[in-house]
């Protein structure tokens, strides 16, 4: 659930695994690998109860340079929070059950209300939280392996302007909700005292939301028959599934490296489908806007460094491909092909309790969106986008 290649996934969720990049399918140093490869569950089956929580903010920004106006606009500054929390407890020497709750995608995407694009898109949030309980089971010594329930729950809300209108007041809004149902597993192994590897895939998740509520404001007495004031709506967002593979060799007594590779299924995010319902003399309707995304690669690699018993030093690099083609480039999410580094650390308060902390920084090729008014399945406006996104987590483990 953290491995996704770009997109609107949030990141990794756990700050010491932010600090590495993400590279954690085959990453013991901490429990928020549950959520990466739940493989690794019986790896902490001693004992003690692990506990590991945090939250994240998430700054994501665009900037946009007009094709014909040459005006540049950047988004409203705003912040995707988010939180995890993971629980580890060993049942039997050979059998340990966990829990990882988490927010592995979102983005809140703010526009200024008057910018040349605001009939395309002024505000757009998706959110979402996902319950993912798993069991693990230990071969032997070397092998084991895990399998988790996947709960997600999401939101999603959006705004704009009606174009065809001069009256600013004149927005359409929308605002859903619902949850769906995916499965976790993944393997862990070593080879030796120094080389391990990992390997998991998360199915997709459907997002089935049949509760929406679509609404306009300021449409004028004489098109009231064309645009309801208020309607129900369904539709369905796809989340993609995520192939992990990762190897983790500890290289020296204090130096570890990470490297990962991750394939995620965006392609099964075709569209995005509204079917309003009739409401008085405006009949039933299907609203659709073209996505068309693609399978993208994500490649990551992360270094952990013992400084003393205390201090653990943390750094990553990685690149993701983005999902979206060329031609369906659009302002409600901008994306591209990113490059970033982050960097963390944890500090041992006691034998027992650590905090963690960790900054991430990507940068966004640049992107040219062109319009095409033969093509009305794809809202958009002609210009070129730049984005840059900023993380940073804070979070405790402790174990008794």
């Amino acid at each position: 659930m953290t491995a996704a290649a770009t997109g609107f996934d949030t990141g990794p969720q756990g700050a010491r695994v932010l600090g590495l990049g993400g590279a954690s399918t085959a990453y013991i140093g901490s429990i928020a690998g549950l959520s990466t490869n739940p493989g690794l569950l019986p790896q902490w089956g001693d004992s003690l109860t692990r506990l590991s929580f945090g939250g994240f903010g998430q700054i994501r920004r665009a900037s946009f340079v007009g094709q014909d106006t040459y005006l540049r606009t950047n988004q409203d500054l705003t912040v995707q929070p988010g939180g995890y929390l993971y629980a580890t407890r060993a049942v039997s020497k050979r059998v340990s059950v966990g829990l990882a709750l988490n927010t592995p995608y979102g983005y809140h995407t703010k526009w200024p209300n008057a910018w040349e694009g605001r009939s395309v898109i002024q505000e757009s949030q998706l959110s979402t939280f996902f319950a993912q309980p798993t069991v693990g089971f230990k071969l032997n010594d070397n092998f084991s392996l895990g399998v988790g329930f996947v709960y997600a729950y999401g939101k999603y809300t959006q705004r704009r302007a009606l174009g065809q209108y001069d009256d600013p007041a004149a927005q359409a809004n929308l605002s859903s909700s619902g949850s769906g149902y995916g499965v976790n597993a993944g393997l862990y192994g070593r080879t030796g005292d120094n080389l391990a590897f990992g390997i998991s895939y998360r199915s997709g998740v459907k997002l089935k939301m049949n509760n929406g509520a679509y609404t306009t404001a300021g449409v004028p007495g004489r098109d009231a028959s064309l645009l309801a004031g208020a309607s129900d709506f369904k539709t369905q967002i796809n989340l993609p599934s995520t192939l992990s593979v990762g190897i983790a060799d500890r290289v020296t007594k204090k130096l570890l490296l990470t490297f990962d590779f991750a394939l995620s299924g965006w392609s099964t995010l075709d569209s995005l489908t509204l079917d309003v319902a009739a409401s008085g003399p405006v009949p039933a309707q299907r609203l659709r806007t073209a996505r068309r995304y693609e399978d993208a690669l994500a490649f990551r690699v992360g270094t952990e460094y013992q400084v003393n018993s205390k201090l653990v030093l943390l750094a990553g690099l990685h690149y993701d491909e983005t999902p979206v083609r060329d031609e369906f480039v659009n302002p409600e999410f901008v994306d591209a092909n990113r490059v970033g580094a982050s960097a963390g650390l944890s500090y041992q308060l006691s034998q027992r309790l650590a905090v963690e902390a960790a900054y991430a920084f990507d940068y966004g090729q640049l992107r040219t969106a062109r319009a095409d008014q033969t093509r009305f399945l794809v809202s958009n406006v002609s210009g070129t986008y730049r984005t840059l996104s900023h993380t940073a987590s804070l979070g405790v483990s402790a174990a008794f």
